[in-house]
């Protein structure tokens, strides 16, 4: 693993976290998220994660504040594949925080996720930096 690091998000409703791990190479990312996949998925499914360049597993647990794990490899680790990844994150942080309901972002409600997204894509690049991570643009 080059990086494992989480994110607090504090001024919402309950704080949440979310985890950010940069594996060493993709290889090592696809065998993480199999893994994840086989203990955390109920009813257990064989995810095909041959293909995946970065994933986004969100969960919701009432006792642990963590609600999601990014994963991110070398060499992808674009702008693109970083802000996609924790889009997903700020979309699930956003519907446990509205309590699920399926609500469509749009101008009149997009502050809180555009918020949460920015401070997502901040905090991981900055991590990235500190630790000679190069990021693609």
């Amino acid at each position: 693993m080059l990086v494992d690091f989480t994110i607090h998000i504090v001024d919402g409703r309950k704080p949440m976290d979310v985890q950010v791990k940069i594996h060493d190479n993709l290889a090592a990312l696809r065998s993480a998220a199999t893994r994840h996949t086989n203990v955390w998925v109920d009813p257990p499914v064989n995810g095909d994660h041959s293909r995946v360049l970065g994933i986004c597993h969100r969960f919701h647990l009432d006792n642990d504040p963590v609600v999601a794990i990014v994963r991110l490899a070398p060499p992808e680790l674009g702008i693109g594949i970083i802000s996609h990844e924790l889009a997903h994150a700020a979309v699930w942080i956003r519907e446990i925080e509205t309590k699920f309901e399926k609500q469509p972002i749009d101008c009149s409600n997009d502050e809180r996720f555009c918020w949460i997204l920015g401070w997502l894509v901040h905090c991981t690049v900055e991590v990235m930096y500190q630790n000679g991570l190069e990021i693609r643009v």
